[in-house]
């Protein structure tokens, strides 16, 4: 194990206090010293904390801007308040929807996390609580109880928060903005409502920005679990719509994977494969240029003629 830990006792297991290496992901056992872990503890993964536990390790410790990606085992019960206080580079979070307690300010700072790994186990759910701690745009891959492949992907828009003064009453009230808390609250006893959140689409392809839905549009439609058809309907035709600038997006963040499945499976005609053809080509890149070619010639061979003597 390339990470060592700073770690005490509880009655529940072990706490968690510091870990220390020299790469910036970090994957916590799931037993040490014989036990379970089951805690992280306030300021564990922050830049700096009040009190710092002895380092016997002789390692760096991995915190704040030096954590870029954490993974949690199925033990973990318990996040500490500002855990991940200005980890400002972390961007992947794994965990457990079994987590029953995170403490105030947790991921205070955390700008950059905007993948989360989610496996969902039976009982409550930690993952609107953790969603609604991020107000930038997330995206939520989950795998349900006993499968190894992906089960579903959400995408979350982003939200911010404004406060406003009544002078004359000296009262500050809090206004949200953005189609992002409406997704977040799409949720009942702590589990997501899929119903509700793709009802949201018609009001977000008008109103959350164009890469958003883009993501949305795709995550739901590549992994369809619990789509109904009305949903994948509305879906299907905005994509449609906007095809061209789907294809853009995914060349220039370089994602193969959904270009793949918009050339392979979402692309009924040729004349949609020629929009992603043409999307390459304004790119002036060759190898997907070359990849779609290949895959528009195999899906939508041009008809020979025949001529008779």
């Amino acid at each position: 194990m390339e990470e060592n830990f700073a770690y005490e006792k509880t009655d529940a297991g072990i706490r968690i206090l510091r870990c220390y290496g020299t790469s910036s992901q970090v994957a916590v056992p799931s037993m040490l010293d014989g036990m379970p872990v089951t805690e992280l503890s306030a300021y564990a993964f922050a830049e700096s904390m009040e009190q710092e536990p002895k380092n016997s390790s002789g390692l760096p410790c991995i915190c704040g801007t030096a954590l870029e990606s954490l993974s949690l085992p199925d033990t973990i019960r318990r996040l500490g308040r500002y855990l991940f206080y200005n980890c400002t580079r972390l961007s992947q979070f794994s965990f457990y929807s079994s987590i029953a307690f995170i403490g105030a300010g947790a991921f205070t700072g955390c700008e950059s996390l905007r993948r989360l790994i989610f496996y969902q186990e039976k009982g409550p759910s930690c993952l609107r609580e953790i969603l609604q701690d991020l107000k930038q745009e997330v995206l939520v891959d989950c795998y349900l109880p006993g499968e190894k492949d992906l089960s579903y992907r959400l995408v979350y828009p982003e939200f911010f928060e404004e406060a406003i003064e009544n002078t004359p009453a000296r009262i500050i009230s809090t206004q949200t903005h953005g189609m992002g808390i409406q997704y977040r609250n799409a949720f009942c006893n702590t589990q997501a409502v899929f119903r509700e959140y793709d009802r949201l689409f018609r009001i977000a392809r008008h109103n959350a920005g164009l890469t958003s839905v883009i993501e949305m549009s795709a995550a739901r439609l590549r992994y369809p679990y619990a789509l109904e058809e009305t949903a994948k309907l509305e879906y299907r035709l905005w994509l449609k719509e906007h095809l061209g600038e789907a294809a853009a997006y995914f060349l220039e963040q370089e994602r193969t994977e959904e270009l793949k499945w918009l050339a392979e499976e979402f692309a009924d005609t040729r004349e949609e494969m020629e929009v992603l053809v043409q999307s390459a080509n304004a790119r002036r890149d060759t190898e997907q240029l070359s990849y779609l070619l290949h895959v528009m010639h195999k899906r939508f061979p041009r008809a020979r003629r025949s001529f008779s003597l």
